[in-house]
């Protein structure tokens, strides 16, 4: 595991790669001013040194979630999930901040897009192939004690045959919260319209995940039924989706890519 030394400039204090070339204070403005929106921080991808970074910002009062992104990150490291390297973290006053190598590979809901899109069998095989995996990878998650602060799609990255785990400031590792929380995972990665994702291929990743997880037939159907009712209820919610509408429909129509209520296809009916 990286080696990690105290380190201190501009008012910023935390721990850093000894071989870290980057001026923290310029680059936090800029993130300020540029960085990519979220709840609780802004991100932006830098470069240094010929390697490319990716610098989270936390202003004040988040700037405690730098840390315990680092953290976690390293937990799962640790426990053989994939997670980005830190390079470096550190607090001033009450903002955080957090530099990160880029772990490379495609974001999920691409992959899934652009092997859905070909039609040969090679990339249908390696469609399934991805989606087993994410459904082990999941299951693999939660016996290990982690749930996932955030698992939607973009905050699952694919690099070659492995699964790395983004955004990790809220991930804890915890058998109680797993005990009665993990499932909220299945429905923030199940959530979202995917190109090229079908209801079958839906269907695989939690059979995949029930293997995992060793569950009963009895408790799989139980566990898809309740995903199904939670997975339409965040639709409604999040898109606005009137529920009379949702159930009129059903839910192979409510998750079809192009679809009526596919927001990024052609389709955006709400009622």
């Amino acid at each position: 595991m990286t080696a990690y030394a105290r380190w201190e400039r501009d008012g910023w204090r935390g721990v850093a790669r000894p071989a870290l070339e980057l001026d923290v204070a310029a680059v936090a403005r800029m993130v300020d001013g540029a960085g990519r929106a979220s709840r609780h921080a802004r991100t932006l991808p830098v470069t240094a040194a010929g390697e490319r970074l990716f610098v989270k910002l936390y202003p004040a009062p988040a700037g405690w979630r730098a840390r315990q992104a680092f953290r976690a990150s390293r937990m799962l490291v640790a426990a053989g999930f994939g997670a980005p390297e830190t390079v470096l973290v550190a607090r001033r006053g009450a903002a955080g901040v957090l530099v990160s190598r880029d772990v490379g590979g495609e974001d999920l809901a691409e992959a899934i897009g652009r092997l859905g899109d070909r039609r040969e069998p090679a990339a249908r095989q390696a469609k399934r192939r991805l989606l087993r995996l994410l459904g082990a990878e999941v299951a693999r998650l939660h016996a290990a004690g982690f749930v996932h602060g955030d698992l939607v799609p973009p905050n699952v990255r694919v690099s070659g045959d492995r699964l790395v785990f983004l955004d990790n400031d809220r991930t804890r590792r915890s058998r109680l919260l797993v005990a009665v929380g993990a499932r909220r995972n299945l429905v923030q990665l199940g959530r979202f319209v995917v190109p090229g994702l079908t209801l079958t291929d839906r269907a695989r990743v939690l059979d995949a995940y029930a293997r995992g997880r060793r569950l009963s037939r009895r408790r799989w159907r139980r566990l898809a039924r309740w995903l199904v009712a939670k997975t339409t209820a965040r639709r409604c919610a999040i898109d606005r989706i009137p529920e009379a509408t949702a159930r009129q429909n059903g839910f192979r129509e409510l998750m079809r890519s192009g679809g009526p209520f596919d927001r990024a296809g052609t389709g955006r009916r709400s009622a």
